[in-house]
């Protein structure tokens, strides 16, 4: 199991994450991956659970999330095939699962570079929104709804309303994986009018509904919610 979870082969690895073998960002990577399977055999089940030291590929994504990597539907895609069919022409089976040492390699190959930067968000806010009359930049809305509706890797109307019901906490038991359950958007439109503006500035957008640190381009990195 050790080896599974962490052998010489990973030292490389852990030098390419903020803190290293020791550093936050690998002890929650631990966290979510343990939590991973216990989501995957059902977060309220009552039977006896299984540990092993792998997860279910179907994982990967909610995993590469919680930790801050936030891939496209392609680039998920992507990964999940290359562990998939990885070992194909030795074995000439498929990968179904994937260990922690296996999916810290993933995640460093895979994440950008750099995340995503404030002068980005304020860009596109700047391309898609209009200037008020106090001088700040927002997005209608409706607008809002719409582009995530229509433009890029669009989703339904029942996706974005299970993902801004869980982003705006309005979800107790989280999504529809862990509650066991379908989101309906019929009260949808009259629950976002509830809980968003009417208009939505980068700021607002980058702290208040996606939970990220925002500080203002220019302010040298001086965080907008000190």
């Amino acid at each position: 199991a050790a080896a599974k979870l962490g052998g010489d082969d990973l030292i490389p690895f852990y030098g390419l994450l903020d803190g290293g073998r020791e550093g936050s960002l690998f002890k929650e990577l631990e966290d979510f991956f343990y939590y991973a399977q216990i989501r995957s055999q059902g977060v309220n089940t009552m039977k006896k659970r299984i540990v092993s030291t792998t997860i279910a590929l179907s994982e990967v994504p909610f995993v590469m999330r919680a930790i801050g990597f936030y891939p496209s539907e392609q680039e998920i895609e992507d990964m999940l095939n290359e562990v998939k069919y990885g070992r194909y022409v030795e074995t000439g089976k498929y990968v179904s699962d994937i260990d922690l040492g296996d999916f810290l390699k993933l995640y460093i190959n895979h994440r950008p570079a750099f995340g995503l930067s404030p002068h980005q968000l304020s860009g596109a806010f700047d391309t898609l929104g209009r200037v008020t009359h106090d001088g700040r930049t927002v997005i209608d809305r409706a607008e809002l709804l719409h582009i995530l509706q229509s433009m890029g890797e669009s989703m339904t109307e029942a996706e974005l309303a299970e993902y801004l019901s869980v982003l705006l906490g309005l979800g107790s038991e989280g999504a529809s994986v862990e509650a066991g359950k379908s989101y309906e958007p019929e009260d949808f439109a009259e629950i976002i009018n509830e809980q968003l503006p009417s208009d939505i500035s980068a700021e607002m957008f980058a702290s208040d509904l996606l939970g990220f640190s925002y500080y203002k381009p220019g302010s040298g990195g001086q965080s907008s919610r000190s």
